[in-house]
């Protein structure tokens, strides 16, 4: 049972945490989950394993992610000017990017309503990325916020879906943050969406491409930590087995066509 406790509410560090079942062409099904920290007017979006990544980089200065391949669900919003961000690291190099979210999610609240968790929402619809969504949000939360890129409903978001439920977010947690930050790297360029397809196509084509050009060497080892040799053909085929096998973004009208 989810319960939207007062006093956490009114905090100002809350962190949602959200499971996502994601179905790709309605075949594979997996579930993740998604941390949405609040820190006032801002918050960040990303999964378990980029929030891990993204503390220890600024702890430590060593950001380390082991998917080999671009995050898709990543994101930061300053609702103090209305900006929302997808926040893309490059796999190979570790280098940040930012893309501007100009899409105005025009949003059509409707009145229907569901209990979600014990919790009794609203219905509203919108169109995102090629896609459209449905959403039921809490209107007796005042938090205007919801997974990834979504907010800007007159409450906060429990439940939000594709209408293919390719992507179906569901919030399972709410916990106070006793931490008055939101380990997020701010540091980056910030690019075009014509951009960021280039460097997904130039990373399918040579994922080792920056690492040669900058000279920087390359070891890997086994489980003892001795030293094993390094197959580039081998791990390239791999990489672009998993570019296209898990080339179904949630922006559908930005995906990419590897060859």
């Amino acid at each position: 049972m989810l319960l939207l406790v007062s006093n956490i509410l009114a905090a100002q560090n809350i962190t949602f945490i959200y499971g996502l079942t994601f179905r790709a062409d309605n075949k594979d099904v997996r579930q993740e989950y998604y941390y949405l920290d609040v820190l006032g007017k801002q918050s960040v979006f990303r999964s378990v394993e980029i929030r891990e990544a993204d503390s220890l980089m600024q702890k430590n200065g060593y950001w380390n992610s082991r998917k080999p391949i671009f995050e898709d669900i990543y994101s930061f919003k300053n609702l103090i000017n209305n900006k929302v961000y997808k926040s893309v690291t490059h796999p190979a190099m570790y280098d940040l990017y930012y893309i501007n979210i100009n899409d105005k999610l025009n949003w059509k609240i409707q009145s229907d309503t569901m209990k979600v968790n014990d919790v009794l929402c609203q219905k509203a619809t919108t169109e995102y990325g090629g896609r459209n969504w449905i959403a039921w949000f809490d209107p007796t939360n005042p938090i205007q916020e919801g997974p990834y890129i979504f907010y800007g409903l007159p409450g906060f978001i429990i439940k939000l879906s594709d209408e293919q439920e390719s992507f179906d977010f569901n919030l399972i947690k709410i916990r106070k943050s006793t931490k008055n930050n939101m380990f997020y790297l701010r540091k980056g360029r910030e690019i075009t969406w014509d951009v960021y397809k280039k460097l997904q196509i130039d990373y399918y084509n040579d994922p080792f491409a920056e690492i040669k050009i900058k000279n920087i060497k390359t070891k890997i080892g086994d489980a003892n930590g001795n030293p094993v040799n390094i197959s580039f053909k081998e791990i390239t085929e791999s990489i672009r087995r998993q570019m296209k096998e898990g080339n179904y973004p949630i922006e559908l009208d930005k995906a990419v066509k590897y060859p």
